[in-house]
């Protein structure tokens, strides 16, 4: 039983039966909309719980769903080609997750070339050490996540700057 049912009241009820007196006198365009927009609402709920679910999550569900079903098999010659294609769907998961990583991996290189670019004045030796430190993964200290944080707030300050530079250069190209 619900606690609302309990604790529900004339106000309440009245409230209810005057949406619901609102929403019969809607016209059915404004239904269908409304009716849409709940789906859409529903469904991004969903997507939202299935991104929850990390890959390896996944691939360990996946590998338990495939030993209950090897454990209820009592033939298995007969089953070769459904075990076949379980192991080849695995292999493929671990395949790509492998490329995911080798794919960021070169992104990681590719940034770490693009920072090597910066000359070395623009930058204290600080916050400079601080994003190597970041960069190659090392052990980071507590002034090394201070300087990376106020480095995030000054550069988030300064390409909000750079928008309204970029709308000045458009009013004056005018």
């Amino acid at each position: 039983m619900s606690i609302d049912k309990w604790l529900s009241d004339k106000d309440s009820k009245e409230e209810e039966l005057r949406r619901e007196k609102l929403f019969k006198t809607l016209p059915q365009e404004k239904v269908q909309e409304l009716k849409k927009r709940k789906i859409r609402d529903l469904t991004e709920k969903e997507k939202l719980k299935a991104d929850l679910n990390t890959k390896k999550e996944d691939f360990l569900s996946n590998i338990l769903e495939f030993k209950d079903w090897l454990n209820q098999r009592n033939y298995l010659k007969g089953d070769l080609d459904k075990i076949e294609t379980w192991v080849i769907n695995l292999y493929k998961t671990v395949e790509f997750e492998q490329e995911s990583r080798l794919s960021l991996i070169s992104d990681r290189k590719q940034l770490i070339d693009k920072y090597k670019r910066i000359p070395p004045k623009f930058l204290d030796e600080k916050t400079r050490v601080a994003i190597n430190k970041k960069l190659y993964n090392s052990k980071k200290t507590s002034s090394d996540y201070y300087i990376l944080r106020k480095l995030k707030e000054t550069v988030n300050e300064k390409l909000k700057e750079a928008e309204y530079y970029h709308i000045l250069r458009i009013i004056l190209e005018i």
